[in-house]
């Protein structure tokens, strides 16, 4: 059995002014590095075969505390970019519910851009599926790391726990998060 070590990228200043980064290149707080050395140590027993990595530069930065221990060069996936939020990029959450609301935004069963030039959906979840399915297939019984994003990672969890009947993706997880998934 295989294992993948899903890890969202520790807190960016977007984060901690609640502002929506979507592909915008955002840096690492000093709080948000600290978070991924913590993730770095909670993992540091674990024998990675293999990881993958964003290209976004938190989540690069993310892993590079995580790999300390494990000097693996990464595979940079285009795949596990954050979902591009078009006209939503770098604004606030209280913006956000002006312009949509969060539920539309994730909801699998919606096939809009609501204007604001957003990634649809399905088109990441059709991206991030290709991702898992490849994975999965080429690298069986191994453990693999992955640092991405939250949105990224509310994907992974539909993957493996379904979508929810009302088709809103799960919740993200918290920076520097792990979550582990069985294939």
């Amino acid at each position: 059995m295989g294992k993948i070590y899903y890890v969202r990228h520790g807190k960016t200043e977007y984060n901690t002014k609640k502002l929506w980064s979507g592909t915008t290149n955002t840096q690492l707080t000093n709080e948000g590095k600290k978070q991924a050395k913590d993730t770095g140590e909670q993992l540091k027993k674990i024998k990675f075969d293999i990881a993958f990595v964003s290209p976004l530069q938190r989540a690069i930065d993310t892993f590079g505390f995580i790999n300390k221990p494990h000097r693996l060069i990464p595979i940079i996936d285009k795949r596990i970019i954050e979902r591009p939020l078009g006209k939503m990029e770098g604004t606030t959450n209280v913006e956000e519910d002006s312009l949509v609301k969060r539920t539309k935004l994730h909801n699998y069963k919606l096939n809009s851009d609501f204007g604001l030039k957003i990634e649809k959906i399905q088109v990441t979840d059709k991206r991030v599926k290709n991702f898992i399915n490849e994975i999965t297939k080429k690298h069986k019984n191994k453990n693999i790391l992955i640092v991405a994003h939250g949105g990224i990672g509310r994907h992974f969890e539909a993957h493996f726990n379904g979508i929810p009947k009302n088709g809103v993706l799960p919740e993200e997880s918290k920076n520097a998060e792990v979550r582990i998934y069985k294939f």
